[in-house]
């Protein structure tokens, strides 16, 4: 999360205490309806539910959807599409059906993905609140493993997607070693890449150069010796809005902002300026990942106490909690001024509303785990901070799912409910396209055609808690 050659290593730190903590958990047809093929593919079919295809506001009442292996082979009014003989059937009446969420930034932890291994614990975590899809901005060597493992079907999990080792003033020795170290990160298997900024203008472009030849995305932060115009100009796709504020200083002022600033500089910045940055981000189809919940307990104040009830927190060692709670409570964060963490806060909200008037497209990422933002959970947090934030709950579940698919070049393989999509699904107790607090009501998950009820999904969450129980002995 940090800015600039001091590696943001927040993500780290956020690695090394939780692992510090982990531990081993102990209707009558008039025709016969079409059979499942003899390749013994699973059928599943959700019959009788509304579906939110979330192209738009629009809820599609009363129909089913057949899945079939891994893929959406059908959907329709329910009096008319046909459940396959031998199909699972999974009563959606008075439910709602929409596509899995994706988080796509997610700190991946190490391990092979068993729930004896803090991957395998995330993994779970992540699928009992609906992650279908993740991308692993900082990740342990394990990732690639991991994520053939998952891709294989030999770990129940989220599709895994993972950016390589990240490229920061420290790690990257100038123009020719990014070069190097971007073909590299193609050659193991990488599916883009990672900045932490302070990399410097020359050795940036030279990353940014041999980065579009390779044909890897670049994503990441986006420190001063950088800047939003050049990092719009590289179509860098841009995490935490960095750089944002720093362009609303009027021209000529060169003052250092730093990632998270709660200094007197904020005052001379100028909320005038974000329309025309707004834009320019539309019209460079550069993808914004706010993690606005994040940030805002970063720049809170007193929270500490409440933050420490959240249920989720039973999924995490408290020897995690307790230095989550000491990194708020002491030193530079503690004792920033109250009034320059409110006009941070408000104008990161300010260049959220900007952007979404503009047109230019979100994603939703948690960047879990770390300071109370626990995997899976804190997706939730997150798209919750983005609607209070003053956006439209469609906009905020299309970053969570079609933008996502948009941003990887695949919108026509997953990211909404369609004959043809991979079946990463959400069964809900409520519509969320009212409220995105409803996104909580999960009556099962589907990743990859596997169907995960909530009682499954329930195991899971206990023997994740009872391995974090299991480090306080």
């Amino acid at each position: 999360m940090e800015s600039g050659s001091k590696r943001a290593s927040w993500g780290w730190l956020a690695l090394l205490i939780w692992l510090g903590g982990c531990a081993t958990a102990p209707a009558p047809q008039r025709t016969p309806p079409p059979s499942a093929p003899a390749t013994g593919e699973p059928v599943v079919a959700f019959v009788g539910v509304s579906v939110l295809p979330l192209d738009s506001e629009r809820v599609l009442a009363d129909q089913t959807v057949v899945v079939r292996g891994e893929r959406i082979v059908a959907v329709g009014p329910a009096a008319s599409t046909p459940v396959p003989q031998g199909a699972t059937r999974v009563d959606g009446k008075g439910r709602y059906l929409m596509p899995g969420l994706a988080d796509m930034h997610i700190h991946l932890l190490p391990g092979e993905g068993t729930l004896a291994d803090p991957a395998g614990q995330q993994l779970a975590l992540l699928l009992a609140n609906g992650v279908t899809t993740a991308r692993a901005l900082v990740a342990a060597p394990t990732a690639l493993a991991l994520r053939e493992r998952v891709a294989r079907g030999e770990v129940l999990g989220p599709t895994l997607r993972v950016a390589g080792p990240s490229f920061h003033g420290e790690s990257v020795q100038g123009p020719e070693q990014a070069r190097q170290k971007v073909r590299e990160q193609k050659a193991a298997g990488f599916e883009l890449l990672k900045t932490h900024g302070g990399l410097g203008r020359e050795t940036y472009d030279a990353m940014v150069a041999e980065a579009q030849a390779q044909g890897l995305p670049v994503s990441g932060h986006v420190t001063p010796d950088v800047g939003l115009a050049r990092a719009l100009e590289a179509r860098q796709q841009i995490e935490h809005l960095d750089g944002y504020l720093a362009a609303l200083l009027p021209p000529g002022d060169a003052a250092k902002v730093e990632q998270v600033e709660f200094g007197e500089v904020l005052t001379r910045m100028d909320p005038a300026r974000i329309p025309a940055l707004a834009e320019a981000t539309k019209q460079a189809g550069i993808f914004n990942t706010p993690t606005l919940a994040l940030f805002e307990i970063v720049a809170s104040t007193g929270a500490v106490p409440e933050l420490r009830t959240k249920r989720a927190l039973r999924y995490v060692p408290s020897a995690t909690v307790d230095a989550w709670s000491r990194e708020l409570l002491s030193g530079p964060l503690a004792e920033a001024p109250a009034a320059g963490k409110h006009r941070f806060l408000e104008l990161r909200r300010q260049v959220v509303r900007g952007l979404d008037a503009a047109g230019a497209p979100f994603l939703v990422g948690s960047d879990s785990p770390q300071l109370f933002m626990v995997p899976g959970f804190a997706i939730h947090q997150e798209m919750e901070a983005m609607v209070a934030a003053g956006l439209r709950p469609l906009t905020v579940l299309q970053a969570a799912t079609r933008n996502a698919a948009t941003w990887f070049g695949e919108a026509n393989q997953w990211g909404t409910v369609a004959p043809g999509q991979r079946a990463d699904l959400l069964l809900l107790n409520g519509n969320p396209l009212e409220d995105v607090r409803l996104l909580r009501t999960l009556v099962g998950v589907m990743v990859r055609g596997t169907w995960l009820p909530r009682s499954e999904l329930d195991a899971k969450l206990e023997q994740v808690a009872m391995a974090a129980r299991a480090t306080e002995g």
